[in-house]
């Protein structure tokens, strides 16, 4: 089964062609291509992603995107073989009359001018592509960012005629920590000047056994969901304020070290590998010791707040002591995460520990993590996905397609900025 899938839920427009076969629930996956673009540089004078923006970026790049990744996959062939999209340009029927699909198609990009543009010059006389279904990321996100990958699947699956499966970001993320990738034979592999890895990439996909907890912490979410099957989800703990990936930009911001916070804040602190000074700095562990799974981070961003005024103050150098304050950050962050992962898991009995979402990425967080496992729950598998695919990215949404989605019409989906992963009604997000 091949899956387009698109995810804009941020400010990352990605777009992945992935082929799965074999078994359903540990299936082979080949990636055809698989194109993340990255708005970093746009948002950075900011300090955080501006929505509409992102939006405008998304709406300018998907067309793009997409042609290259046909291209990359071998989807724009001829009689002698895979050519370019400016060889298929030029080979391609001349424009013919603006038929009712046409106008269908058109009408649900009417709020994305740029993206109408593009994608009557470019796709409205393609023919359908080699895909079986096609996955967009429906929420949660952005809302100006979210809606308009929403419509150009909808447009594509209506040109097309293809199945719409909705995914839930969260889902791609909880799914992604169970990818491997394989070892392969480089002379099987096609270069592509068009993307920074050979394909097709090959994945295994390791069963999940249930019940399983996941620990999924990104820029705009924390949160420990129970697992008790595919679509089967239960958020048992979740922030009250900032999620941690937010507090990390925020720290960041106030002690001046730039954006994205998480790897900022993880440089700064690796400067502290080989310092002899003791560690004088001391941040609050907030609800470390709670009865519940809640975390909140507002407050310890504000600590880190009220110490950086403090030190202007007395006059202190803030340069001198930044690793020190970045890495006592890091460890509060990462000690409240760990230890409420371990304590829920030890109360589930679980069998399996996911770790996901962008700031998954960090070494700390994994390794504590990790060893911790090891230590107090040795029976227990772990799974944390490839750096690489920490981040968003439209292969975690071909993958959460394929193990749990379902088709809908497409005027049946729309962004839902705020819909949590355990809104997923089991009946539609099940499939034997």
């Amino acid at each position: 089964m091949k899956i387009l899938a698109i995810e804009t839920s941020c400010d990352e427009t990605s777009i992945a062609i992935a082929d799965f076969s074999g078994f359903k629930r540990a299936p082979r996956v080949r990636v055809l291509s698989h194109i993340v673009l990255s708005q970093i540089a746009l948002h950075q004078k900011f300090g955080g992603v501006v929505p509409n923006l992102a939006r405008r970026e998304h709406e300018k790049n998907l067309v793009p995107i997409l042609l290259r990744s046909f291209n990359g996959a071998g989807f724009l062939r001829n009689e002698s073989g895979i050519m370019n999209y400016e060889s298929w340009k030029k080979s391609r029927p001349p424009r013919q009359f603006r038929n009712s699909g046409f106008i269908i198609h058109n009408s649900i990009l009417q709020r994305e001018p740029e993206l109408q543009k593009q994608f009557t010059k470019h796709l409205a006389h393609m023919s359908a592509p080699d895909i079986d279904a096609i996955a967009v990321t429906y929420g949660p996100g952005l809302t100006p960012a979210l809606w308009v990958g929403v419509n150009f699947a909808k447009a594509l699956a209506v040109l097309w005629k293809k199945p719409l499966i909705p995914v839930n970001h969260m889902e791609g993320h909880l799914f992604s920590a169970l990818l491997s990738a394989e070892k392969t034979n480089l002379l099987s592999q096609i270069p592509n000047k068009h993307q920074s890895v050979l394909y097709p990439k090959p994945y295994t996909l390791t069963p999940l056994v249930f019940p399983a907890l996941a620990l999924l912490v990104s820029g705009g979410h924390t949160e420990l969901v129970l697992v008790r099957g595919y679509g089967k989800y239960k958020i048992i703990g979740e922030t009250l304020d900032d999620a941690a990936g937010e507090a990390f930009d925020k720290v960041a911001r106030i002690l001046g070290l730039g954006y994205p916070g998480g790897p900022a804040i993880a440089a700064e602190t690796a400067k502290m590998q080989n310092d002899n000074v003791k560690l004088k700095i001391k941040l609050p562990r907030p609800m470390l010791n709670s009865k519940d799974y809640n975390f909140s981070f507002s407050g310890l961003k504000t600590a880190v707040l009220y110490l950086a005024r403090d030190l202007k103050e007395e006059r202190r150098s803030i340069k001198k002591l930044m690793p020190a304050i970045a890495k006592e950050f890091q460890d509060a962050v990462v000690d409240v995460l760990v230890s409420k992962t371990i304590r829920a898991a030890k109360e589930f009995k679980v069998k399996t520990i996911l770790l996901g979402g962008g700031v998954s990425a960090n070494h700390e967080l994994r390794e504590r993590l990790t060893k911790t496992l090891h230590a107090e729950l040795p029976e227990a598998e772990s799974r944390m996905p490839e750096a690489a695919l920490s981040g968003d990215n439209a292969f975690m949404i071909a993958l959460a397609a394929y193990l749990s989605g379902k088709a809908k019409a497409p005027n049946k989906i729309g962004a839902e900025a705020n819909v949590k992963i355990d809104d997923i009604p089991h009946e539609k997000a099940h499939r034997s």
